[in-house]
């Protein structure tokens, strides 16, 4: 089953924006569905570059190629005592993401896993990282996680990197991330880790 698991650091909402609304256009135009996992103000930043794209999003949601959910919310829904849940997160996205996918690729970026690194729970990050790698061995997934640099400037955080980089298929960089650039050549660099992809 092809699937894809992309990370990605950025420095900026902009860069975030640009570059999510680049990967969810190119599933929209394979006409395969796609979500949205983002707060509102990115996601409305992320619209705005889909419309810039020549992506009528409004056509996209209505005919239920798209789906926008609010990432605090969302992990909300799956967290028990504010940690994160297996049952719950089976429960609540295994039905929504089967539904839409089809017999299709579904394309999928949020920030959940940006909310807990932002606390500083790299841990439960991971953790749903890979709930995430296991659901794609049931559903064809594209997906692309997208993290704020500021989260990993501490040297602490670093080993906390490599692992969730090692939980993705790809680590995708952008010229405009210079820090992300450097965090992750540098994690890896003094942690040990495996060369990294471009």
């Amino acid at each position: 089953m092809s699937t894809e698991h992309i990370v990605q650091l950025f420095d900026t909402e902009i860069s975030r924006a640009q570059n999510v609304a680049a990967f969810i256009a190119r599933g929209l135009a394979a006409r395969e569905p796609a979500i949205l996992v983002f707060r509102p103000a990115t996601s409305a930043a992320i619209v705005d570059q889909l419309e810039a794209l020549g992506v009528t999003v409004r056509d996209a949601i209505a005919e239920g190629r798209l789906v926008i959910c609010d990432a605090d919310e969302t992990l909300g829904n799956l967290s028990r005592n504010g940690v994160p849940d297996r049952s719950l997160f089976t429960r609540n996205v295994l039905p929504m993401v089967r539904k839409l996918a089809g017999t299709q690729r579904l394309w999928t970026s949020g920030e959940m896993v940006d909310i807990l690194a932002q606390r500083g729970d790299l841990r439960s990050a991971l953790m749903l990282e890979g709930w995430w790698n296991d659901l794609a061995e049931q559903v064809r997934l594209v997906m692309l996680c997208a993290y704020s640099s500021a989260h990993f400037v501490s040297t602490a955080t670093h080993r906390g990197l490599i692992d969730i980089c090692k939980a993705h298929s790809d680590v995708q960089r952008d010229p405009q991330d210079p820090l992300g650039n450097w965090l992750l050549t540098s994690a890896h660099t003094r942690g040990g880790g495996s060369t990294l992809h471009h």
